[in-house]
């Protein structure tokens, strides 16, 4: 049992109606999920409200439940199940949050950053679990509601929670700091991501400072020195919180506290060398892309400010794997190898995965396809144009593309002196697969990037993937 009812309502703020049952260790939010013994949060979006499937919730077993409204036949149901009564559902889940969280002894680790921060998230979990127990989010569950139900889902025996904090707007990453009070805070790097909302990179760098300037006096602040706007966030860092502990992380300055470079590197992964706390190491690491460095350091040095020797994280490094759709090494049954990348997409994902197309010895030809970046409002033009260009000087034989800017992509293949055979729609065609399947062979390696919205794992499904399935 984690919660009793009296808890609950202390912590939400929320009036007992009810107390048919006391005690709970699960929460839900979704009726269409198996909600037995559960705590069934009510919560109301701007297209949905679970206070009109409360009767589907207790069907579904859920033996409380917090609301901000009353039915109409609450005195039926009151009989049925334990109801709180609050003010507003969502504050009530992420104040639960709140005093769970700091009801246990946990540590609370969190990561932003406009790329990198879910991988930088796994790779962190990886390692600390390999020693300790740890908690982290799955999936994106990195906003307003995501963090807290993260928080609520850790088991009390949870030694390191693992949190991701994303944000499209100033101010959303001090509600997430508030809500989970963490002990170590990381911003990977500041790209364009989510630029549509804050104009320019320099206004996503201040939204995402908020981890380091909002955190406790002596939270223990990670900087990635190998980038201007995120080194640059130290300083008002430092004056705010003139006692907390600063780490670093750098592949050009070997006096950070973690420094990493690469030795060897190719399609299943990458050999890398370096210090952690001053001591020397290397390691192999399953991993495709000298991007995914900045996200390993990340990792090591969040470990090491958890109390995990050099030594420990050394071992724990070849341990890192990527999640779903990320820099995803797959084979096929018809002998094509597949780098398929297609979670997420931004102009700096996109580079820095091109940057790596000639590390790739293929056997015979490269084949790109690519899919719509979303998020990028009035730049989607110029950066799908740029994409264009970008792809043509990688050296593929074929190009693809799908999504709305298959207009302004294709202008910036035409603007370069590329010879070889496009593909480009607006939005993916059963054609386009099995085009694909038809143009490539035994030896051939396929890059697959695009935003998930995009739907390019659906190019994966046409080459006959092994041990892979598309991600529901």
């Amino acid at each position: 049992m984690k919660w009793n009812l009296n808890q609950i309502a202390e912590w939400t703020e929320g009036k007992i109606l009810s107390s048919v049952e006391t005690d709970f260790s699960e929460i839900g939010t979704d009726t269409r999920q198996d909600l037995t013994a559960q705590i069934f949060i009510a919560l109301k979006g701007d297209h949905y409200d679970a206070h009109l499937y409360l009767d589907q919730a207790v069907v579904k077993g859920a033996k409380a439940l917090i609301v901000h409204e009353l039915p109409a036949h609450f005195e039926n149901l009151k009989t049925k199940v334990s109801i709180i009564l609050v003010n507003d559902t969502l504050i009530a889940l992420q104040k639960f949050a709140r005093g769970y969280r700091k009801a246990l002894p946990v540590k609370v680790l969190g990561i932003t950053g406009s790329n990198g921060k879910t991988t930088t998230k796994e790779f962190t979990a990886q390692i600390l679990g390999a020693y300790r127990k740890t908690h982290y989010s799955h999936g994106s569950f990195n906003n307003h509601w995501g963090v807290p139900i993260t928080l609520l889902k850790m088991p009390m025996d949870t030694e390191f929670a693992v949190i991701e904090m994303g944000m499209n707007h100033a101010g959303e990453i001090t509600e997430l700091v508030k809500i989970a009070e963490p002990d170590v805070v990381v911003c990977t790097m500041v790209g364009t991501a989510h630029i549509e909302f804050f104009g320019t990179q320099k206004n996503i760098a201040l939204a995402k400072s908020e981890i380091y300037l909002e955190s406790g006096p002596y939270t223990t602040r990670i900087f990635n020195q190998d980038q201007e706007l995120t080194y640059d966030m130290m300083y008002p860092s430092s004056r705010k919180n003139p006692n907390a502990r600063m780490l670093t992380f750098s592949e050009k300055n070997n006096e950070a506290d973690v420094y990493f470079k690469i030795e060897e590197l190719n399609m299943r992964g990458m050999k890398i060398s370096g210090m952690i706390g001053g001591e020397k190491g290397e390691a192999q690491i399953p991993i495709f892309g000298k991007h995914n460095l900045t996200n390993l350091m990340a990792a090591a040095t969040i470990a090491y400010a958890c109390k995990l020797n050099p030594e420990q994280i050394w071992k724990a490094l070849p341990l890192c794997k990527t999640a779903w759709g990320r820099n995803q090494f797959i084979e096929t049954e018809i002998g094509v190898e597949i780098l398929f990348d297609g979670y997420n997409a931004n102009p700096d994902s996109m580079k820095a995965l091109l940057e790596n197309i000639p590390l790739l010895k293929a056997a015979g030809n490269k084949i790109g396809v690519f899919g719509q970046m979303k998020e990028l409002g009035d730049l989607a033009p110029v950066a799908h144009e740029e994409l264009g260009k970008l792809a043509a000087e990688a050296g593929f034989k074929q190009i693809y593309f799908i999504g709305e800017d298959h207009l302004h992509f294709s202008e910036g293949i035409t603007s370069t002196k590329y010879t070889g055979e496009v593909f480009i729609k607006p939005a993916f065609e059963n054609t386009l697969g099995e085009k694909l399947k038809a143009s490539v062979k035994a030896g051939d390696i396929v890059v697959i990037k695009g935003s998930r919205g995009a739907g390019t794992e659906r190019f994966v499904e046409f080459c006959q993937p092994k041990n892979w399935s598309t991600k529901k």
